[in-house]
């Protein structure tokens, strides 16, 4: 079995989802509305993303354009990244943090070298933690 993140976007999906392969790397696929059997029922949302998955080494964030009817924005959630070096987690934090908002500040806790908390541009709230290695 495998946990995959799915988020919803309020018509922004695109340019979320290339923002993530810019900052995470990985494959992007995106597949338009315009492009599935719906196009026929959902002409204003042909531009919009029907799927789209962004998939890395071991893991994926799938995601979607959401009908304003039906979008709420994320919350009670958080994607969680890990690295066992904090300087790598600092680095995607900073990146993430972009245009964002910082909720808790990339530093060092009594559990790990390195953790933050950040809504970024779009919305979306990202956990980074790190190991932590005793001295």
């Amino acid at each position: 079995m495998k946990v995959i993140s799915y988020l919803n976007f309020d018509g922004n999906c695109r340019p979320a989802m290339e923002f993530y392969k810019s900052v995470l790397g990985g494959e992007l696929i995106a597949m338009p509305f315009g492009d599935t059997p719906m196009s026929k029922d959902m002409p204003d949302f042909a531009d919009k993303i029907a799927h789209a998955c962004l998939m890395g080494d071991g893991w994926h964030i799938m995601a979607s354009d959401c009908p304003p009817e039906h979008f709420t924005a994320m919350q009670g959630m958080n994607i969680s990244v890990h690295f066992p070096d904090a300087a790598e987690g600092k680095q995607l934090f900073d990146k993430l943090a972009e245009g964002g908002t910082i909720v808790m500040p990339f530093e060092e806790t009594f559990w790990s070298k390195g953790f933050g908390l950040v809504n970024d541009k779009f919305g979306t709230p990202w956990m980074v933690n790190t190991d932590y290695a005793p001295e």
